[in-house]
Formats: C-alpha cells, sequence, structure tokens
C-alpha cells in the first residue's frame, strides 16, 4: 500500500513528541526550550558544532556524563520543523482566498448605512479571524504546520482554493522527506549494509542488519551464518 501525503503528516505529528522525548533524555533541561537550543545551533560556528558532535561520541561520555544534546535528535527536529513551517509559508498565500475587506472609508458617500457599515466591518473581523487560516507569527511549530498541511492535503473547509496537483505533489514530497528524517533519526527505520570484511568461513559477502530498535544481526550471503553483535556504544 502507497504512504499518502495525509499518512506522511499524521506520522510527523504522531512522532513529534518522541522527539521532544529523546531531546528531554540527553539532559536538554539545562535550556529553557527547544526553540533555545535553534538559537544556540545557529549560533555556533563550524568549529563548535564539530566540537560537541566530537562530544557526544566521546567514549569518555560512556556510562558517565552524556553529551548536553544529541546532535543528531536536535539536528533532525530543527530541521523538520524549519522544513514544515516555510512550506505553510509559501503555499498559504497561493491557496487562501483572500478575507473580506472593511468598509471603506466613503461608505457614507456611497449610499451604505452604519449598519451596513457594521455588518461589512464584523464580517470582515471573522473571516480575518478565521482559525484556519495560516499565522504568520505565534503557533510556528512542526506539529502545528503539519495539522495544517494535513487539513489542506484532506481538503477540510476553510478559506482556501483546492491544491492542485503541482502543489499536493510539493507537500507529499516534503512530508514524506521530513517523516523519513524523523524515523531515521529515531532509529526507526531497518538499515542493511555490507559489512567490510568477507565471511571468515566462506569468503562470502556478509549483510549487516540493524535499527528499529532490534539488536544488530550479520549473515552471510554465501554460507548463511549468522552472528549478533554488540549494541553501539553510543549515540
Amino acid at each position: 500500500m502507497t504512504t499518502t501525503t495525509a499518512q506522511h503528516l499524521i506520522r510527523i505529528a504522531a512522532l513529534w513528541p518522541h522527539l521532544d522525548d529523546a531531546l528531554d533524555a540527553w539532559g536538554t533541561n539545562w535550556l529553557a526550550s527547544r526553540a533555545d537550543l535553534f538559537r544556540i545551533l545557529d549560533q555556533v560556528d563550524a568549529e563548535e558544532a564539530a566540537a560537541l558532535r566530537a562530544l557526544e561520541r566521546s567514549p569518555e561520555q560512556i556510562g558517565e556524563t552524556p553529551a548536553p544534546v544529541s546532535l543528531r535528535i536536535l539536528d533532525t527536529a530543527r530541521l523538520v520543523e524549519t522544513t514544515l513551517v516555510h512550506l505553510a509559508d509559501t503555499l498559504a498565500p497561493q491557496i487562501t482566498r483572500p478575507a473580506t475587506a472593511h468598509a471603506p472609508a466613503d461608505w457614507a458617500a456611497r449610499g451604505w448605512t452604519p449598519t451596513d457599515r457594521a455588518r461589512r466591518d464584523r464580517l470582515a473581523n471573522e473571516e480575518q479571524a478565521d482559525p484556519a487560516r495560516w499565522r504568520y507569527v505565534g503557533r510556528r511549530t512542526a506539529e502545528y504546520a503539519a495539522a495544517w498541511l494535513h487539513a489542506r492535503v484532506v481538503g477540510e473547509d476553510g478559506p482556501f482554493y483546492v491544491l492542485t496537483a503541482a502543489q499536493l505533489h510539493h507537500v507529499d514530497q516534503v512530508a514524506s522527506g521530513c517523516a523519513a528524517r524523523i524515523e531515521q533519526a529515531l532509529d526507526l527505520t531497518t538499515r542493511e549494509e555490507h559489512a567490510a570484511r568477507p565471511c571468515p568461513l566462506c569468503s562470502g559477502r556478509i549483510v549487516v542488519t540493524t535499527g528499529a530498535g532490534r539488536t544488530p544481526t550479520a549473515r552471510c550471503q554465501g554460507c548463511a551464518r549468522g552472528w549478533v553483535l554488540p549494541e553501539p556504544i553510543a549515540a
């Protein structure tokens, strides 16, 4: 079964709390919020970022003091959130119907009554405040963007035009890519790689299977001998 665009967006929203949990598990309570993490990461230069990654992988950290933040998780969270919010920012002007304008300044000269003006202004205020409209300030999170994009993909009611095939295809590409990155960061996908060395018995090629929370295993494609590998030491 082919995963639909809507399912990709649901997957993002469902997995996002696990990214937050993963950040918390790495001791991120030394900062006020994920936004602070993003801001600090933006400020460090390439050398400092490299140093953080080296610290994260340092064997000296094992079983003692973890790195202050998992850069792999943080990079994924920042990239996905930035990407989804940017997608909503660019898509919203293309598909949102303009709200009714307020009464013109010359309403009296046009023969409008005060009741007409009040009715027009009330309608304009209601349409502009429609919660379905995308906001460029305020709730600019990955979860909110995914929910808003999902509503547009499935055609929920609102002041919007139907997405064109090209727009839907673009949303699908972005959503599927973001979902895949989250799954990879959380180690939810199974990966297979060829080992650098051949089988010690038959010199056949060895395939190593990791990910999806499983214990790493290896199996020779020649003689079918299998091995259970030790768990990775640290993230």
